[in-house]
């Protein structure tokens, strides 16, 4: 009887321990498509809901998906008006991006890694994002402590971690059609891996991407943070500090509109030279400090994966069975955001294209790096195959021994197994409930206190349209639109400070 006592509890104990280790729930990318779905059908709370249950489930885990399923929640919490789940969501992102990135150099996510490190891009839109969620709750002061650490953080990787070669050969190059630096880089300097790239049929996406006209500079030039930075420090009276940013922005999109009557409208501020191609530019006829609304509309689905599969032939090498994946390049037309009000009409410019970063990212620095891994993965497979072939040999010209067949066997088996090797680069893991792209604008609120806000589509449409109203007091505002599966959920905030 005290036998079986002891066996019940036993099990007991067993039973207790896995349900201690049994709370966090493996989340799939199944989990992800359903919150994709339920997100983009417009059942945001469902979504909200089931994010946070799986950013909770990960809540202290550093490994796998935990990132991933931290960064939906911020995204679709904030959509949902759920404001302190977002910030606790995107904290939670925060913190593993400061594990990873603790060496002082910003880990990229590596496809086919176990752990979900994030792109530098991940990066960029958290800040943004826990920039509107401060805004958000009314916490102006700590919005604006995320825009400058946005804005430190963009300087830091542009003049410190980045590669600055790859920043002189787009210079070098401006205006021309050249292949990306990096992988210029690969072909000159090793040849079993730029023989690998020849051989994984990426012809048709490469040369769409090396086609354009250089720089091809979004990797590290990511327009948003320089912009929002400029727009916090317009609001802080330190146009010196702007004006850097709009350098920048100017020098990177020198077409856009929106940057280059800001950098003009600042630049006449300062009593600073106005270069010559903006001389004919007309400044703003109203202050970009006080009684300011700005309308940024989020748009589309970021661009995922497909996966490529081929067999890499090298002279003198085992074949390698290559799986790996290439960005999506499936851009959405861009909707026209318009705002008026006080007998003022404004259309919103291009603030930043998520499509062109990822591409961006990946030739300029994950594809020559998946190049050069297969590469290598090859020659040492191939050295492995011919240290077996002479193993082989070296057993078949050996006298009879006891035993003999059985090494034989056991060394044709070698042979037979490095005779080819199969590299897996997939990786199904991208953030999904984040914008394609951005639009942003600005104009004073006018005395009416009323401005209309209306996004167009291609055909001139009007798919969404809403006047809203600003207390009085309202020296700032921010509206945000997110367009999601044809949906729009607009965030309108204002500061009286």
């Amino acid at each position: 009887m005290r036998r079986r006592r002891r066996s019940r509890g036993a099990i007991l104990l067993t039973v207790l321990l896995a349900l201690a280790g049994g709370c966090r729930s493996d989340f799939t990318r199944q989990d992800q498509q359903k919150l994709q779905q339920l997100y983009y059908s417009g059942d945001l709370d469902r979504a909200a809901e089931l994010s946070m249950k799986m950013s909770d489930a990960e809540n202290g885990e550093t490994g796998r998906e935990a990132l991933l399923w931290h960064l939906e929640a911020g995204s679709i919490n904030l959509d949902a008006g759920r404001f302190d789940e977002a910030l606790t969501a995107l904290e939670r992102a925060e913190k593993l991006f400061w594990l990873f990135d603790r060496q002082g150099r910003i880990r990229l996510h590596r496809p086919g890694t176990a752990t979900y490190h994030g792109y530098r891009n991940d990066r960029l839109v958290l800040g943004m994002l826990k920039f509107f969620t401060y805004f958000s709750r009314g916490e102006l002061e700590d919005a604006l402590v995320e825009i400058r650490r946005l804005r430190a953080g963009q300087y830091l990787y542009l003049l410190k971690e980045s590669d600055p070669n790859l920043r002189e050969y787009d210079q070098e190059n401006f205006g021309r059609k050249v292949a990306p630096y990096r992988l210029r880089k690969l072909e000159k300097e090793n040849q079993t891996a730029a023989g690998t790239f020849r051989a994984a049929g990426v012809q048709a996406e490469y040369g769409e991407y090396k086609d354009r006209l250089r720089p091809r500079l979004a990797l590290l030039f990511n327009p948003l943070p320089f912009y929002l930075s400029a727009l916090g420090y317009y609001w802080d009276n330190q146009f010196d500090e702007a004006a850097v940013d709009l350098k920048y922005l100017f020098w990177l999109q020198p077409d856009n509109e929106l940057f280059r009557r800001d950098y003009a409208t600042v630049l006449h501020l300062l009593g600073e030279k106005i270069p010559p191609e903006l001389a004919s530019v007309k400044p703003w006829d109203y202050p970009l400090t006080d009684n300011l609304a700005v309308v940024i509309l989020a748009q589309g689905i970021p661009p995922g994966w497909k996966e490529r599969s081929t067999t890499v032939r090298l002279p003198g090498m085992v074949p390698g069975h290559w799986k790996f994946n290439l960005p999506e390049d499936s851009r959405a037309q861009a909707l026209t955001l318009r705002a008026s009000g006080g007998g003022r009409h404004c259309v919103g410019s291009e603030l930043a294209d998520l499509t062109s970063i990822a591409q961006d990212e990946f030739w300029q620095l994950t594809m020559p790096e998946l190049a050069g891994g297969a590469a290598a993965a090859i020659r040492s497979k191939t050295i492995e195959h011919e240290a077996a072939k002479a193993s082989l040999a070296a057993l078949l010209a050996s006298p009879n021994f006891d035993g003999k067949a059985l090494a034989v066997a056991a060394a044709t088996a070698q042979v037979a197994a490095t005779s080819s090797i199969s590299i897996n680069d997939t990786d199904w893991r991208r953030w999904v409930t984040i914008a394609q792209r951005y639009r942003i604008l600005h104009l004073p609120i006018p005395a009416n206190r009323e401005i209309t806000v209306e996004v167009e589509g291609a055909d001139r449409k009007s798919l969404f349209r809403k006047t809203l109203k600003f207390e009085p007091e309202t020296t700032r505002a921010l509206i945000y639109l997110r367009e999601a599966g044809g949906k729009f959920y607009l965030k309108q905030w204002s500061t009286m400070e």
